[in-house]
């Protein structure tokens, strides 16, 4: 379930993003962007190692 909500803010996330120009945003704001990606990446591998085990 916790991965279906996963999923459900990242598509809200990828939403949003398409309506905001990149060419608008500071630095700041992509490398919290970036920042944000890498830790629902790490999440998601960390689901999938788990339904390895």
């Amino acid at each position: 379930m916790a991965h279906e909500e996963r999923n459900k803010m990242l598509n809200t996330t990828d939403a949003k993003l398409d309506n905001t120009t990149e060419d608008n945003k500071s630095t700041l704001e992509l490398l919290a962007d970036a920042n944000h990606q890498i830790e629902e990446l790490k999440l998601q591998i960390a689901w999938l190692e788990r339904s390895y085990e």
